[in-house]
């Protein structure tokens, strides 16, 4: 008999998917807005797991802090071959950790974990999952499907709320059957999906449907606002900041004397956020709010450290000390881009950082790095939208793009002794704008001298390069970073010899794809090539040009009376900004290929 359930039970074969799965679920998911503002959460999961990479599939985390409470959890774990209960859990049962990283000091919050382990296979598992949090402004996301290799039988959603707070959703890939009704002052919302194939781990996770949720009328902590529109979201958080940036007495005169006989804007900036930089460590604290409710800029002096809000508070509060406005302002910071509606306003933001308007021009401010010059914020709010808070509301605004040439520009120049078995001794200048310099500010700050010959040796040259001595120096064109390295060395098997001829490349590294996260780079080069035996040039390259839709380039090479090989080329690449990782793969190769050049110099006497 038991041999006999296992066989059925296969009958869940995967053999044939494209996407194998090691569980089946089947959950409701209930979500109960109340009239004072708290939100009341219960699920009901039934999962059966017959492979042991599904066991997974079980695990659930559940955050406890002043906001949110486990007010129930119960599983039932039953083995599908025996069908007898093989484990019960209830809340008392769950571990509890907290989330402390490297830059936290301290987290208010903990989280109840439940992790499948040790049973046999196969199994049910049936989970009762209660929750209560005291505020609506976190609704967040509704995902049907959240592990990869899990199969979805059945998974819907009711959304119970009062007419007087509101409700906004918004769908994302969900093809499904919903239903609205009312009773009284109560609206209820029903959503119901059957049979999901599973996704591997390779998916994005913004293909899959998700159901986002926002409240109109919201509180927290006793705030009150609406979400309606990112005006009254802006309100929410000025509210939260207001007067967070009063600085004290003493401290406002030494604010002062940093920037006393300077009349450029930007210089006082400059000054002030290196100030910043030098004398506070960025570290992570949530209280208050739930992590909202930046600390008293005075907190901040006193402690000499801060995370995004804190910092971005103080930094805010010493620029209006010097007649310098800005703008506390909210984003979702990092690898991810989140996209913001107008027409949708949602509480998804990660980070804080400083919008300060001069004039025409924008920078934006972030506080807790400690080495890159004021107004570039690089890779990490790059291009993403921003709300920005103003005293009696907000309203987004796009961040920069870095796509201009002062941001994307490389210049190099070597100078090649060229021996006679075709290694060389070599030494060069390479100057970098904007992102192609953040990498040299790092290696500056954080690494050892041996750490950095291995970076240089792999990033300044290629194949067979070996650098000696070296130095780096670091500096700023206004918002542009700017390093500057020089080197020398040795470089192996850069020429090919021949009884007669000497081949060597035009090129001594070729274009890689993280040298382009930006999208965007000039690289202009000068290499020249000097040897001990006199030669002559038999074949080379003059005056080479080549445009193509996302990239031109230009190559020349010269010989002097005295034998001295010049060799100068210029590559300008701009790729779309949507553009494919297939299509980016392509342009870079079909870029190399165009660096693929040599030059044949013929040995004389």
């Amino acid at each position: 008999m038991i041999a006999l359930t296992l066989v059925l039970f296969s009958g869940n074969s995967f053999s044939q998917e494209a996407v194998p799965h090691y569980s089946i679920l089947e959950k409701k998911d209930f979500i109960t807005l109340n009239p004072d503002y708290s939100v009341s959460f219960k699920s009901l999961l039934t999962l059966n797991i017959w492979d042991s990479r599904g066991l997974s599939h079980a695990k659930r985390v559940l955050p406890v802090d002043k906001l949110n409470q486990v007010t129930n959890f119960e599983v039932t774990v039953t083995n599908l071959a025996t069908s007898k209960v093989v484990k019960r859990v209830k809340l008392k049962d769950l571990k509890e950790v907290s989330y402390i990283d490297d830059g936290s000091i301290y987290v208010d919050t903990k989280y109840k974990v439940f992790e499948l382990e040790g049973v046999p296979l196969p199994v049910k598992v049936d989970i009762i999952e209660e929750r209560l949090r005291t505020t609506n402004f976190f609704l967040g996301s509704w995902n049907p499907q959240y592990y990869h290799n899990q199969k979805i039988k059945s998974a819907s959603l009711e959304v119970v709320y009062p007419v007087a707070l509101g409700l906004r959703f918004r769908l994302n890939h969900l093809d499904s059957s919903s239903s609205t009704s009312q009773e009284g002052n109560k609206v209820k919302l029903n959503w119901n999906l059957e049979n999901l194939d599973a996704f591997d781990e390779r998916t994005d996770s913004d293909s899959l449907p998700s159901l986002d949720l926002a409240p109109k009328k919201f509180a927290l902590e006793g705030y009150v606002s609406d979400m309606e529109n990112w005006d009254g979201f802006g309100r929410f958080i000025s509210l939260l900041i207001d007067k967070k940036d009063e600085l004290p007495e003493d401290f406002k005169s030494e604010v002062r004397q940093m920037t006393a006989g300077l009349e450029d804007d930007y210089e006082k900036i400059s000054v002030i956020y290196k100030y910043l930089q030098k004398n506070y460590r960025y570290v992570v604290i949530f209280l208050g709010i739930d992590g909202w409710e930046p600390r008293n800029a005075s907190d901040v002096i006193q402690t000499k450290y801060g995370e995004c809000k804190a910092l971005t508070t103080l930094m805010k509060g010493m620029l209006k000390e010097v007649g310098i406005e800005s703008q506390y302002s909210l984003v979702y910071a990092g690898d991810q881009k989140v996209h913001l509606e107008a027409d949708f306003p949602i509480n998804n933001f990660n980070h804080a950082f400083l919008r300060v308007p001069m004039g025409e021009e924008v920078l934006w401010l972030e506080c807790t790095n400690n080495f890159l010059p004021a107004g570039f914020s690089g890779n990490f709010t790059k291009d993403r939208d921003a709300l920005v808070v103003t005293e009696n509301g907000g309203f987004l605004e796009r961040t920069p793009d870095y796509r201009e040439s002062k941001f994307n520009t490389i210049k190099n120049t070597y100078d090649i002794q060229l021996q006679e078995n075709g290694d060389g001794t070599f030494k060069g200048n390479s100057s970098f704008q904007g992102f192609p310099a953040v990498d040299f500010f790092a290696l500056n700050e954080f690494l050892d001298d041996n750490q950095r010959k291995n970076y240089l040796n792999k990033n300044i040259g290629g194949s067979g390069i070996i650098i000696k001595d070296y130095q780096i120096e670091t500096s700023n064109q206004r918002e542009v970073p700017v390093a500057s390295v020089t080197f020398e060395g040795n470089i192996q098997r850069f020429g090919q010899q021949t009884t007669k001829r000497i081949i060597f490349p035009t090129h001594l590294k070729k274009i890689e794809t993280d040298m382009l996260d930006n999208g965007l780079l000039n690289l202009e080069e000068e290499i020249t090539i000097q040897s001990n035996r006199k030669t002559e040039m038999e074949s080379g390259v003059s005056n080479f040009e080549i445009k193509e839709d996302y990239f031109s380039y230009f190559i020349d090479s010269q010989v002097s009376d005295d034998g001295v090989i010049t060799i100068s080329n210029r590559l300008e690449i701009n790729l779309p900004k949507e553009i494919s990782e297939e299509d980016k793969s392509k342009t870079i190769a079909r870029i190399n290929t165009q660096l693929q050049k040599n030059i044949i110099l013929k040995k004389s006497e």
